[in-house]
């Protein structure tokens, strides 16, 4: 059982005393702010080291009116270093249209404006 379930089952009893259960909830509601705050900081921090790559990949598929895959991005753009951090960022560029490209036998996701 995780803390979290603890302290829920603890404030949900209503067999034990009101002081025990305030301090329950007290304890999850600590914990969820502690999360929504480890998360938010998470994301703000990708969001802005991603903004540039956003910009030029959106540059580069507006330039193209080809489709791309996420490895052929990955190459195009400087400081992409890996296919997952290309897809990664192909999805946050705004009206992106995702389609499926044959490429060596192999069927995978292209991208497009």
């Amino acid at each position: 059982m995780k803390t979290k379930e603890f302290f829920n089952a603890i404030a949900a009893n209503e067999n034990l005393s009101a002081e025990l259960r305030e301090f329950a909830s007290a304890a999850i509601e600590k914990m969820n702010k502690e999360s929504a705050s480890r998360n938010s900081k998470a994301a703000e921090k990708r969001a802005a080291e991603n903004a540039p790559f956003v910009e030029a990949v959106t540059n580069l598929l507006q330039a193209n009116a080809k489709v791309f895959t996420a490895a052929e991005v990955k190459d195009a753009i400087e400081g992409i270093d890996s296919t997952s951090k290309a897809t990664a960022i192909l999805k946050m560029v705004e009206g992106v249209k995702v389609s499926e490209v044959v490429v060596n036998k192999r069927v995978v996701k292209g991208y497009s404006l």
